[in-house]
């Protein structure tokens, strides 16, 4: 369930890095953190 929103501040070089693999990945800058956190999370 998606019911908390979470906003932070990251880097320059760092939001420019997300965003590039989010494109790649055809997916929103939010879907890519998501899927970091649930990765990191899983091991």
């Amino acid at each position: 369930m998606n019911d908390k929103a979470l906003n932070i501040k990251i880097p320059s070089e760092l939001y420019e890095k997300l965003k590039k693999e989010a494109a790649k990945k055809n997916i929103s800058l939010a879907a890519l953190v998501r899927l970091i956190c649930s990765e990191y999370f899983d091991k």
